[in-house]
C-alpha cells in the first residue's frame, strides 16, 4: 500500500520576498551621462551661434534673437538627452518618469506664490545691499519681436525644462543619497551656482536664485509632482520679465 502523499494544502509555504521598486530608478551613471550628452549639445549650438554671425556678420550688432532661437534649441537637444537616458536604458516616459504628474496642489495657489516668491526674494535681495549689474538680459527688450520670444522662454521652456532637471532629475538622487532635507538643500545651491554665470557671480544673487530653488524643491517634494513648482517657477520669472520690460520703457503705451 503506497503511502499518503502531501497535498497542496499540508505542504509548507514559501515565503517569497518582493522588494519595493527602487525611487528614483535611475542611477548617478544616468546622470553623468545626461550631463555628457548635455554638454555635446551645448557645445554644438555654440558651434552653430558662432557659424550664424560669421554668415551674417549684422547678427554681432545684436545676437538677441539669434541667442534665443539657439536657447529654444537647446532645450529640444536636451529633451533628446532625457529619451535617451530614459527610452533608451530603461524604456520609461520621459516626464512622467521626472514627476510630470497630477497632485492635489492647487495650481491656483501656485500661481499666487510664484509672484509672492519673487517680492519675497526682491525684498531680500534689497536687504543685502545687492549691486544692480547689467544682465544678457538687459538686450531682450529693444525690440518687440525679441521681447516676446524672451518672454516665451523666460516664462515657459525654461522653467518646464529647469524643473525638469533640478528638481526632477537631479533632487530625488540627492533625497535619496543625503536625505530629503539635505538633498533639497543641495540641489538649491546647484541651482543658485547654476544662474550664477548670468549675473557675474554675484553672491546675493545666486543666494537670492538658491532660495527661490530651494521653495521650488519643498513644493515638489510635498505634492511628488513637478508641475506645482513648475507653475510657480514661470509665474516667478513673469514678474522679472515684466520689471524687465516696465524698467526700459516705463509704460506699455
Amino acid at each position: 500500500m503506497l503511502p499518503d502523499l502531501p497535498t497542496p494544502y499540508n505542504q509548507p509555504e514559501l515565503e517569497v520576498s518582493i522588494s519595493p521598486p527602487r525611487r528614483p530608478f535611475w542611477r548617478y551613471t544616468d546622470l553623468l551621462l545626461f550631463i555628457g550628452l548635455a554638454l555635446a549639445a551645448t557645445a554644438f549650438a555654440t558651434i552653430l551661434a558662432a557659424g550664424c554671425m560669421a554668415v551674417w556678420p549684422k547678427l554681432k550688432a545684436d545676437p538677441s534673437g539669434l541667442l534665443l532661437v539657439l536657447q529654444l534649441g537647446l532645450y529640444l537637444l536636451f529633451y533628446v538627452c532625457f529619451w535617451l537616458v530614459f527610452r533608451i536604458r530603461y524604456d520609461q516616459p520621459v516626464f512622467r518618469s521626472l514627476g510630470w504628474r497630477a497632485s492635489g496642489f492647487p495650481l491656483s495657489l501656485a500661481v499666487v506664490i510664484g509672484p509672492a516668491l519673487a517680492f519675497c526674494v526682491s525684498l531680500i535681495a534689497s536687504q543685502l545691499h545687492t549691486p544692480a549689474i547689467k544682465t544678457p538680459f538687459d538686450t531682450m527688450v529693444n525690440s518687440p519681436p525679441t521681447f516676446i520670444l524672451f518672454a516665451l522662454t523666460a516664462i515657459v521652456a525654461a522653467p518646464v525644462f529647469e524643473e525638469l532637471f533640478f528638481r526632477g532629475f537631479l533632487q530625488p538622487l540627492l533625497c535619496r543619497t543625503f536625505g530629503i532635507f539635505t538633498g533639497i538643500l543641495i540641489t538649491a545651491a546647484i541651482f543658485g551656482s547654476a544662474h550664477g554665470a548670468e549675473y557675474k557671480w554675484t553672491w546675493q544673487y545666486i543666494l537670492a536664485v538658491g532660495i527661490v530653488g530651494f521653495v521650488f524643491g519643498w513644493v515638489r517634494e510635498r505634492t511628488d509632482s513637478i508641475i506645482p513648482s513648475t507653475v510657480m517657477h514661470g509665474c516667478y520669472n513673469a514678474v522679472f520679465v515684466g520689471a524687465l520690460y516696465f524698467s526700459k520703457h516705463g509704460n506699455l503705451s
